[in-house]
């Protein structure tokens, strides 16, 4: 379970918010057009903790494998599926109707990159209304990770 450090911004029953220290590989990460982080110029995220954390508290958060994965299928799992139907229904037309070896070749393709853009449009739409609630794992001694 990956996860992050930041600092509590508020408190409302046993829900903070965490303001995120960004990290090393968040600017080279696939995942980074869906992070919430992302999408903010201050990289906030909602998380469930226990009654010991207060505003102000340095947090470790953590944010499930479950959704980490559904996120991982949205973003490569329907572009590929659109893409392969693409391929497909493009295979099956040509060989369904009279086309030359040249047509028969080129749609397959043709029709699998098609079918590729609506797949990226859809998996961007389904993957916005993904809505990542992590969880504080520990509160962090603040003294030992400030830097000097």
């Amino acid at each position: 379970m990956p996860t992050d450090r930041g600092l509590v911004l508020s408190r409302t029953g046993n829900v903070v918010t965490v303001q995120v220290q960004p990290q090393e590989g968040c600017d080279s990460c696939a995942l980074s057009q869906f992070c919430v982080g992302s999408k903010q110029d201050t990289p906030t995220v909602t998380a469930i903790a226990p009654s010991e954390i207060r505003q102000g508290d340095l947090v470790e958060l953590s944010v499930s494998d479950s959704l980490l994965l559904k996120a991982t299928a949205i973003i490569y799992g329907i572009p590929l599926v659109a893409f392969l139907v693409g391929v497909l229904g493009g295979y099956l037309y040509a060989a369904f109707t009279i086309q030359s070896m040249r047509t028969a070749t080129v749609l397959p393709v043709i029709g699998g990159f098609l079918m590729l853009i609506p797949g990226v449009f859809i998996s961007r739409k389904s993957g916005k209304r993904l809505n990542p609630t992590a969880t504080v794992v520990r509160k962090l001694d603040q003294e030992a990770t400030s830097k000097p």
